[in-house]
């Protein structure tokens, strides 16, 4: 049954609260990514902790089958020609391929070294593992079930975005704040954009023309334009950004964040959060379903997916995100309980650190 959604704490909006969730449907230990197959009234979520795909009826909300596939399946994708299902299996090395209607396993492909993104041209009919630890991407014949060539991209390679007016993949490195820009047709390295540290995720909008890179360490997302590779801006939302989608018409930008447990909605125009909405325990990505109008969010922490209806209208007013946030730490001193001795935060300065802020009371 529909019920409200709980809004974060600020001054109500004269709009009333009009998007609900509908379910949070339990689907298995560490739901990271999930994709949509509005036709087929099916949702498949990638279960990382429990080695599995699991099919949802989307307008139940309920699971239908469950696959078991390499371990800790991080990403999937769902190629529609051929009705196969494409999970990248971090710990296993390895893309599985399975039956969408029946799960049924077709395949399993070696790739790179801990495969941790996934992306799709069905065009090209191509499907593109990014292998974290090797720095390189993998792509695969859709319709042959076998490895193409390789891309040479940089250290934690992982979630690609794909840009099918242009026959380009962006693949997002973790640990070299990068994007590698590649011809997906001839497998050729086109150029490296530098973005903040952490980027996890990269969404292409060919509706406005730009490419989305979410940076988990900085609560931000990059937008970068699709012809020339400029970093134009950046947007705040909340912490830890790892998840992303855009709506069918480019005009909203969904953000899971997964160190709040919240998705954000970001007006692509203006770039700017005209809501959010609380979903369950470290969200790690979303999809749409434009059928219903239906946006699922896998919650890694809570082994569940969240079905909200209406994403897009308006909730309450929320409050903005502290300037703060993403900015390295300011330079403060506070004298040492132990003889009064004034200490710095520069004596820390390249080490990690707990601050331990205590009330004597």
């Amino acid at each position: 049954m529909d019920h409200p959604d709980t809004p974060a704490q600020g001054p109500a909006c004269s709009v009333d609260l009009s998007h609900r969730v509908r379910a949070h449907c339990p689907v298995g230990k560490g739901p990271e990514a999930v994709v949509v197959d509005p036709g087929g009234r099916r949702a498949f979520v990638a279960c990382s902790r429990s080695n599995a795909v699991v099919a949802l009826d989307l307008d139940r909300a309920e699971p239908v089958w469950r696959a078991p596939v390499g371990r800790e399946p991080i990403p999937v994708v769902l190629d529609l020609p051929t009705r196969r299902l494409f999970s990248a299996d971090a710990r296993s090395d390895t893309v599985t391929v399975l039956d969408a209607d029946t799960g049924a396993r077709l395949a399993q492909l070696p790739v790179g070294c801990y495969p941790a993104g996934l992306g799709h041209h069905p065009g090209l009919r191509r499907v593109f593992s990014g292998n974290t630890a090797d720095g390189t991407i993998t792509a695969i014949d859709a319709d042959r079930l076998e490895v193409v060539g390789t891309v040479p991209a940089e250290l934690g390679a992982g979630s690609i975005g794909m840009d099918i007016a242009r026959d380009r993949g962006y693949c997002a490195n973790f640990m070299a704040g990068s994007v590698t820009v590649f011809d997906a047709a001839t497998l050729r390295p086109l150029e490296r954009i530098a973005v903040r540290e952490g980027p996890c995720k990269a969404v292409a909008n060919p509706a406005t023309g730009h490419l989305y890179v979410a940076s988990s360490l900085h609560g931000t997302i990059s937008r970068i334009a699709l012809d020339g590779g400029t970093v134009l801006d950046e947007m705040p939302v909340e912490r830890a950004p790892v998840g992303m989608c855009v709506d069918g018409t480019g005009e909203r930008l969904y953000v899971c964040n997964r160190g709040a447990g919240t998705v954000s909605v970001l007006d692509t125009g203006p770039g700017r959060e005209i809501h959010r909405v609380t979903v369950g325990n470290a969200p790690g990505d979303c999809a749409l379903d434009p059928v219903s109008g239906t946006l699922l969010v896998s919650n890694a922490g809570s082994g569940t997916v969240t079905f909200v209806h209406r994403p897009w209208l308006p909730g309450p007013v929320q409050p903005p995100v502290h300037p703060l946030v993403g900015r390295s730490l300011p330079d403060f001193a506070l004298p040492d309980l132990r003889g009064g001795r004034i200490r710095t935060s520069r004596e820390w300065a390249e080490r990690k650190y707990v601050i331990n802020f205590f009330a004597s009371w």
